[in-house]
């Protein structure tokens, strides 16, 4: 499993973001180590009202690839591509047991309308 942590998240009151407790770990296919920090700011999955009856972002098979993939698209934008970050959301999808056609409807939502969202903090 390439993930090597379990995530802790505390809700920030307020605020529609949740910090990272607890380092998240995380190692790519190709062998590339993730190391998201405590108290890293997430909104987990951003999902469309209209998108939601299909896919729960609060769901454990989601929670922790959609942190992985709020910190490459903004802290590590230098490090990977945004192909690659994608590529890596619907890999660790897969890898958490996301049913195959939600993790491929993802990954469809981030390639098409994460542009936005690239390489912002």
């Amino acid at each position: 499993m390439p993930f090597k942590s379990h995530l802790e998240l505390r809700h920030r009151p307020g605020d529609a973001r949740w910090e990272v407790i607890q380092p998240l770990l995380y190692c790519t296919r190709d062998g590339r180590p993730i190391r998201v920090p405590a108290g890293y700011l997430s909104d987990l999955a951003s999902v469309p009202r209209i998108a939601r009856r299909w896919v729960d972002t609060q769901a454990p098979t989601v929670r922790r690839p959609a942190v992985v993939h709020d910190y490459l698209y903004g802290d590590q934008a230098h490090r990977f591509t945004k192909r690659e970050a994608d590529r890596i959301f619907y890999e660790a999808l897969l890898e958490e047991g996301t049913r195959p056609v939600v993790a491929w409807l993802m990954w469809q939502a981030v390639r098409l309308g994460g542009r936005g969202a690239w390489g912002k903090p």
